[in-house]
């Protein structure tokens, strides 16, 4: 569900400090850092790099803090929410709440649920097989966040493949290296329909695709708002 925008120097609590002045130096670093990519791939994707920029330090702070939790074990425990003794374990918890109506209407949305995860997550279960046999690795030993999600851009599985780019042409994609983070990043907004000249509105509707959260699209303009041209 959508949240409410944030008001001028209002920070929703998940992304609190990172419009503060510490935070802003940080990006410029990242900014500064990768500046000859993001002109390069500004030019080619009519992304602007000042946005990237934005989106990997809000996700990773430029990849100093991409996770360390092993993504193929996180996907797969979601991905069986619907196994039956999965199920049963949810159901027994949340049946603690009293009444027969509650406990039905709880049955029920806790079985959706598990369907919900089981086909939203068992796909990128196959995708992190498929990153890893790409990436010459044991899928066990690809890290990220508690959620799935790994590299400078916070990827899932599945958007690897549809969206890494090889940003440094060394023939291999790395959401770890900065310049295939970078690449990989504009390519998803461009083809989640970024175009040069698209309006505010625009090109919030863009990053939804990136993150469906208010405050995240909010936090990354505000902070893309911040940094210059590359």
């Amino acid at each position: 569900m959508k949240g409410r925008s944030l008001q001028p120097g209002e920070t929703h609590a998940i992304y609190r400090g990172l419009l503060a002045q510490r935070s802003v130096r940080e990006a410029f670093a990242c900014f500064a850092d990768n500046r000859a990519t993001l002109r390069r791939v500004e030019r080619d994707t009519g992304v602007p790099g000042g946005v990237v920029a934005a989106i990997l330090h809000v996700e990773s702070r430029c990849g100093r803090y991409t996770g360390n939790q092993v993504v193929l074990w996180r996907l797969a425990r979601l991905a069986m929410a619907a196994e039956p003794s999965n199920l049963h374990r949810n159901l027994v918890r949340h049946n603690l709440l009293q009444g027969p109506r509650a406990t039905l209407d709880i049955e029920e949305l806790t079985r959706q649920r598990g369907t919900y995860l089981e086909s939203t997550f068992y796909p990128e279960v196959l995708a992190t097989f498929q990153v890893a046999d790409r990436l010459g690795v044991d899928p066990l030993a690809i890290r990220g966040s508690g959620a799935g999600a790994f590299g400078l851009p916070q990827f899932l599985p599945s958007n690897y493949i549809k969206y890494g780019t090889d940003g440094d042409h060394d023939g291999r994609v790395s959401l770890y290296d900065p310049e295939d983070a970078v690449a990989s990043c504009a390519r998803y907004l461009q083809e989640n329909g970024w175009q040069p000249g698209i309006d505010r509105a625009q090109r919030r509707r863009v990053i939804w695709a990136y993150n469906r959260s208010t405050p995240y699209i909010d936090t990354v303009l505000a902070l893309a708002d911040r940094l210059p041209p590359p």
